[in-house]
């Protein structure tokens, strides 16, 4: 192995080089002798999970589904599209609008069509759940304040309360 690159090496001595990427989402590659991983249970994580937060995010799980797939159970479950909610007539930023325009209806607050579509980003990225069942630590500050390690020096400069060198710049330097 080197940096990204395995080498596999056959059994006649002859080998060809892969990405580690490529190798692990292979759905036959196993490693000889390990056992294989377990899987994580989806509901896990959710159990642990206080009761208010459980509660809000399976009312939004159905809203979740019926705005990607147009049913409230998901795709393949029994039921009748509701026509606001047709990914054949309607598309994704419409179905989240009418979403966001029916759950202000019903009571949910008001729901804005961002909220929705956060909403169901959380559920695709964390698998059910959405950002109120899983905590997710916040990362520590640096003590100049929050910076983007993609900074420019100057900015990183400024956070930090530090002047920032420049060099000398005159018209005829341009």
């Amino acid at each position: 192995m080197s940096g990204q690159d395995i080498r596999l090496v056959g059994p006649d001595g002859g080998g060809e080089t892969v990405l580690a990427g490529y190798l692990f989402a292979d759905p036959g590659f196993a490693v000889i002798g390990a056992d294989p991983p377990a899987a994580v249970p989806q509901w896990g994580l959710f159990e642990t999970a206080p009761a208010a937060a459980r509660e809000k995010a399976l009312a939004w799980q159905r809203h979740v589904r019926e705005v990607e797939c147009g049913l409230p159970g998901g795709p393949g479950s029994e039921g009748v599209v509701r026509e606001q909610y047709d990914p054949a007539r309607h598309t994704l930023a419409v179905r989240e609008q009418a979403k966001a325009e029916e759950l202000t209806a019903i009571g949910f607050g008001r729901v804005s069509r961002t909220t929705v579509q956060r909403m169901r980003l959380d559920y695709r990225s964390r698998a059910c759940g959405g950002s109120s069942t899983t905590a997710r630590p916040a990362p520590p500050v640096p003590p100049g304040g929050p910076t983007n390690e993609l900074s420019p020096p100057s900015v990183k400069h400024c956070a930090a309360g530090v002047a920032v060198p420049r060099a000398p710049s005159t018209a005829s330097s341009l």
